[in-house]
């Protein structure tokens, strides 16, 4: 019997972070997809898309860059959005219902911000001109502005 199969019961050894395959540009790492794409998916989906695409962001950027958001904020953000959109369809408490709808927006301006930091640096990393991500545009539209500008840099990166 051979020293690998000894222990069959063993966890299997890899690698579970991402590296960094594209030199000095990280934003090439991201997938490019339509801005109109994330629009009328958060629509179809109630915001739910959204959220997913805000989650899977910040992981890969969190994998890529230094400025990192904070995991904590990423999971108290989903647990809130989730009791938040759950209240939102019963009638247990309209005082209840408002408490978490405040506090799910002022945990989410928090990551939305934090993320668009990472983002920030990401883009601009590599870059001859450096891309400026609009704090307005960003409360009002994240998911689809952040969406709008990783392509913008990944065309610019190319």
């Amino acid at each position: 019997m051979s020293e690998e199969s000894a222990n069959i019961y063993e966890a299997p050894e890899a690698e579970l972070t991402q590296q960094n395959t594209s030199g000095n540009k990280p934003i090439l790492n991201f997938d490019r997809f339509s801005a109109w794409g994330v629009f009328f998916l958060s629509l179809i989906t109630l915001g739910i898309y959204s959220i997913y695409w805000l989650v899977s962001r910040a992981n890969k950027a969190n994998a890529l860059a230094k400025h990192q958001v904070n995991q904590n904020l990423i999971y108290g953000y989903i647990a809130i959005y989730a009791i938040n959109f759950v209240l939102a369809f019963t009638d247990i408490s309209e005082v209840l219902s408002a408490i978490a709808s405040i506090i799910s927006l002022i945990v989410g301006l928090v990551f939305i911000f934090s993320l668009r930091t990472s983002l920030k640096e990401l883009i601009n990393e590599g870059s001859n001109e450096p891309v400026h991500l609009s704090g307005i545009l960003t409360f009002f539209f994240y998911a689809i502005y952040f969406q709008y500008k990783i392509n913008e840099a990944i065309d610019n990166q190319k």
